[in-house]
């Protein structure tokens, strides 16, 4: 196991709960010292929970367990939820009181249907755990308890529940374009940073801060995403740091530092994969 690799997906695991107020001091200790077993333990208990935001850790730290190959048919899964997703619309307007849940869980089965067709197999799995938690939400089960509703309601639940499951069969791969790791854990570390400073000062509501998380998560997004530019992360970053001039504490002036080694090591890195002019 590249250590600095497991870095990058518990990471991600802990943004996600730190977002959602989930427990983060085992995910700090694997960030801190990454360790395969206590990954494992950690998942296998994440994994089955009722709640979508657990699971979604779990997925996040999927890609380091490599229990099994993917070999489903995208094309075919993502063609069956799109005609989940038109099923779904056409409730919509007959959903009363249910309305907002049946459209959230139509998004999600259309958003993770897209993801699956564009290889984004993480943020489909993700959507597909949230899609379940919709489905079977105290509204959905209100509005299926209706004689109108029941058959039509059982058959979208139990179909969701197996695209989730024949998903959650195999396990999925974290791949980082070359050159890019040292400055997607950089960036990574600092956002991270951010967040809990922010979450242990209860500082949810200070809204440069918010912007400048959600800039350093669209940077690593980029980094990750082998077809993005590099100078398009470079941008995220230059509007992170320009948020940062509007906080004034010891944290926001180490993240601006943080910020304009990792710009510097980017564009170096850009520079290097820069094609070279012939010679006259």
């Amino acid at each position: 196991m590249d250590k600095n690799v497991a870095r990058v997906s518990i990471g991600l695991a802990l943004r996600s709960a730190i977002i959602n107020d989930r427990e983060v001091e085992t995910l700090l200790d694997l960030y801190t010292e990454p360790n395969l077993d206590e990954t494992k333990r950690l998942h296998d208990r994440l994994v089955v929970s009722l709640s979508h935001f657990d699971r979604e850790i779990a997925i996040w730290l999927e890609p380091l367990l490599a229990h099994g190959r993917l070999n489903l048919d995208p094309k075919k899964l993502a063609k069956e939820m799109n005609e989940m997703e038109f099923l779904l619309y056409n409730l919509i307007y007959r959903a009363g009181d249910a309305q907002q849940e049946i459209n959230d869980w139509m998004n999600c089965i259309a958003n993770a249907a897209e993801s699956l067709a564009d290889g984004f197999w993480i943020d489909a799995k993700i959507l597909l755990s949230q899609a379940l938690e919709i489905s079977r939400s105290a509204s959905v089960e209100h509005l299926k308890s209706r004689c109108d509703f029941s058959h039509q309601l059982d058959i979208l639940q139990r179909g969701t529940e197996e695209y989730f499951e024949e998903m959650k069969k195999h396990s999925l791969t974290l791949v980082i374009p070359e050159g890019r790791l040292e400055a997607l854990l950089r960036v990574q570390k600092t956002m991270l940073d951010l967040m809990r400073g922010r979450d242990r000062t209860r500082q949810r509501g200070d809204e440069a801060i918010g912007i400048v998380i959600r800039r350093l998560n669209t940077a690593i997004r980029f980094l990750m995403n082998e077809s993005k530019e590099l100078n398009a992360a470079c941008q995220e970053l230059q509007l992170a740091y320009d948020h940062l001039d509007e906080i004034k504490s010891t944290t926001a002036e180490e993240a601006k530092r943080e910020l304009r080694e990792c710009s510097g090591s980017i564009e170096q890195l850009e520079k290097t994969k820069a094609p070279r002019k012939n010679a006259d």
